[in-house]
């Protein structure tokens, strides 16, 4: 009989040992049902990869945690001089562009034709939200702006007022984040010349640089504008890039 107890213990120990997986119950159409998950078979790695890897507490923190990933550009609108529109809109992966002028009154549209480096910048500029928080604009492999994660203020580098330019919220100032819809992250007229040229990719001489998310469209937006005159254009960032 001791004999008996003891294989019947020593087949316990081992049982037990052997089984290294967790059993967790979960509500599956108000039946329970078991779930076991062996810890040899979770990619520790890609759940690391998928959390912030900064403490996030506030409102803006919130929102772009849930935006990490990577964005393509899908649409440009852009007004030029007195009465210039253009417009360019990504389709089903194509690129197409028209451009309109007022003539005797009346406005008269036409198209753009697009050779293939402009459509390789087109589809080359991008933005992504890194795992840190920190948001940086690439022209391919190129980072032409980064913006570390602040909670509390937008990254604001501009030489005079938010009110001295046209296109921006008169009230624009560093700690300036939410406003409407839109959470603002950058203003900006210190972009070199080099990345601004890299940026406009409509070559309207920008120099001043708006970049916000806006909530109510779900899109990044990148404003490009003359910070003395009227020529300005948006950069419209919507769909995430699945990698």
């Amino acid at each position: 009989m001791l004999r008996f107890l003891l294989n019947c213990c020593l087949l316990f120990l081992i049982f037990a040992c052997g089984n290294n997986e967790d059993t967790f119950v979960s509500k599956v159409n108000d039946t329970d049902k078991k779930v076991q998950i062996s810890p040899s078979k979770v990619d520790s790695a890609a759940l690391t990869e998928a959390l912030p890897a900064v403490s996030v507490k506030g409102k803006k923190g919130k929102l772009l945690m849930s935006c990490i990933g990577n964005y393509q550009l899908t649409a440009i609108e852009a007004s030029v001089g007195a009465n210039g529109m253009f417009d360019y809109i990504k389709e089903d992966g194509d690129w197409s562009a028209t451009g309109s002028a007022i003539s005797d009154g009346m406005r008269e549209s036409y198209t753009i034709n697009l050779d293939k480096k402009s459509i390789a910048e087109l589809n080359g500029l991008t933005i992504e939200i890194d795992n840190n928080l920190n948001v940086r604009v690439f022209l391919n492999e190129e980072s032409l702006i980064e913006i570390p994660y602040d909670e509390f203020q937008l990254k604001f580098e501009l030489k005079n007022n938010g009110k001295d330019y046209i296109p921006l919220p008169e009230k624009l100032e560093k700690s300036t984040t939410f406003s409407g819809f839109y959470l603002y992250l950058m203003a900006s007229d210190r972009i070199t010349n080099r990345y601004m040229k890299k940026l406009d990719l409509l070559d309207l001489n920008a120099d001043v640089a708006l970049l916000r998310y806006n909530q109510k469209e779900v899109q990044f937006e990148l404003n490009l504008f003359q910070g003395e005159c009227c020529d300005n254009s948006l950069y419209i960032f919507k769909n995430k890039i699945i990698q």
